[in-house]
């Protein structure tokens, strides 16, 4: 079975090679590789297209954003399955090949992911995961319940998709700087079966300063959490997905509201804390006392 690894690339030159070498090194061989240059202005697809690989397919297109570039990906892929890696991170050996064994465990599944950590100064650090059952391979019954307990279960490194299944979401959606990924990972969470190696086989590499995780402050709830109000708004949500699924929109609201404390918004934080999606509860009441707590005893706390 082959599969189509798409990768959005811009300003990476930095890491590319790596994330490229790993895919090489990968146990399962059967694959082709898609990279969209989304408009770099470094020597990122000078490197890509110097290792000159033979089954890389490199398409250059104006700057239009990491969704525009993973969507360019899917309509040129021509795998069942589409792994996505972005290019500062890198695979463990045996990641697609897990992959493929999910695939064989749980033929109804249409989202596979592995587990996966982080490198930075200190070494490596796992993710925290907690998706219930027993053994390596699982079924991530309720993705709300497990997103709200722990790290992500899904990520943009360590996910492949049937390029059916992105087709008929169609794909990433435009125009959003943050959880254009998330979005996805929910829609196709309510609709369809996901399923998880829990080994740690994706790295992500937390030295780019560049990364949009990092660079963007967060002082409004992202499209991906107005989007879930909606769907829980119109039942669009499975009654047994219900309750963690307003779960985590009250504490997006929570996070949203503590990091405009953070940067001084807080009449802001006051608002979010108001909204109807919020519940009384231990973080909502720490967070309306931070509104009104003395600047100095809030830097402390949220470590500005």
């Amino acid at each position: 079975m082959k599969i189509s690894i798409v990768i959005p690339l811009y300003n990476k030159e930095k890491y590319i090679e790596r994330c490229l070498k790993s895919i090489r090194k990968q146990v399962y061989q059967d694959f082709e590789i898609i990279i969209v240059n989304d408009g770099s202005t470094d020597g990122s697809a000078d490197i890509v297209r110097k290792l000159a690989l033979s089954n890389l397919t490199l398409i250059d297109q104006k700057n239009s954003g990491v969704s525009a570039a993973r969507n360019t990906g899917i309509a040129h892929a021509n795998g069942e399955w589409i792994a996505f890696i972005d290019a500062d991170d890198y695979w463990e050996p045996t990641y697609l090949e897990e992959m493929l064994t999910l695939t064989k465990k749980f033929p109804g599944a249409s989202l596979c992911c592995s587990g996966y950590g982080f490198e930075g100064p200190d070494g490596f650090r796992p993710a925290k995961l907690c998706v219930p059952g027993e053994g390596d391979y699982r079924v991530i019954d309720n993705y709300f319940y497990t997103t709200c307990r722990g790290n992500l279960p899904v990520t943009a490194s360590s996910v492949m998709i049937r390029k059916s299944v992105l087709e008929e979401i169609g794909g990433f959606p435009l125009g959003w700087s943050m959880g254009e990924d998330i979005f996805v990972w929910m829609r196709i969470a309510i609709e369809y079966q996901q399923v998880i190696c829990i080994k740690n086989l994706a790295i992500y590499d937390e030295s780019d300063v560049e990364s949009a995780t990092k660079t963007n402050k967060v002082l409004d709830v992202l499209p991906h959490v107005k989007a879930l109000e909606d769907w829980i708004q119109c039942a669009k949500v499975p009654p047994e997905m219900m309750r963690e699924a307003r779960n985590l929109v009250h504490r997006s609201y929570i996070f949203t509201a503590l990091q405009n404390i953070k940067f001084g918004s807080r009449a802001n934080a006051r608002k979010l804390l108001s909204n109807v999606n919020v519940r009384v509860s231990l973080h909502y009441i720490a967070a309306l006392l931070l509104t009104i707590a003395p600047k100095s005893l809030v830097d402390k706390l949220l470590r500005k």
